[in-house]
């Protein structure tokens, strides 16, 4: 993969869609949880931009923010690629355009618990099932070294995250891989994550909303 050297200056987002008990069509039978009715597939960008009037907005006309899907980062990177040229074909700025790779994740304590608890909810469906884009199961440290490289690559301009179960896995987002990436100089914690996590009822990112 080439590296756009102008991709650097550019802020790295990390948006999340919750949706009902987790993205993994067995979540339900693992939590509790439930996105409260009317929030259901809720995205929100948990990071911010140092201009504030650079907000991501999905139904910005004409179209601000691409979310795309792909089985790689190469592939990732050609549709950002060909996403950028049409909009400057276009007449317009390629910057004005924010592409998001959509991400499954699964967090745990280690890979080894990680990839234990995937089985554990693949063996209730009736068949194999094949993520609709890249998936990260691991740990935070290795989630937040994937969206590092995505960006550092000019891969995406960031990534919506796609719990496979919730809330766990939301928390640690927000506990633990927004804090390493904030330390890193990355990204900065959005200024209404606090009231955005307490829609759903969630106290996580004391950590880093105290920073």
């Amino acid at each position: 993969m080439s590296i756009d050297s102008s991709f650097r200056t550019r802020p790295l987002h990390v948006a999340v869609e919750l949706s009902g008990a987790g993205h993994h069509p067995a979540s339900a039978a693992h939590t509790d949880f439930r996105i409260p009715l009317g929030l259901t597939d809720y995205w929100v960008d948990l990071t911010a931009p140092a201009d504030p009037a650079a907000q991501l907005d999905l139904a910005a006309v004409p179209g601000a923010v691409v979310r795309i899907r792909a089985h790689d980062l190469r592939g990732a990177q050609q549709q950002r690629d060909r996403i950028r040229a049409e909009v400057a074909a276009d007449g317009r700025d390629p910057d004005s355009v924010t592409v998001l790779l959509d991400v499954e994740v699964l967090l745990g304590d280690d890979s080894r618990s990680a990839r234990r608890e995937l089985a554990l909810l693949d063996g209730g469906l009736r068949g194999a099932r094949v993520p609709d884009s890249i998936s990260y199961v691991g740990t935070a440290p290795g989630l937040a070294g994937l969206i590092a490289d995505i960006g550092a690559a000019g891969v995406a301009d960031g990534v919506t995250l796609l719990p496979l179960v919730l809330p766990r896995v939301l928390d640690r987002v927000v506990d633990d891989v927004l804090p390493l990436l904030h330390g890193r100089g990355l990204t900065r914690p959005s200024a209404t994550l606090g009231e955005v996590l307490g829609q759903f009822g969630l106290t996580s990112g004391r950590t880093i909303l105290a920073s």
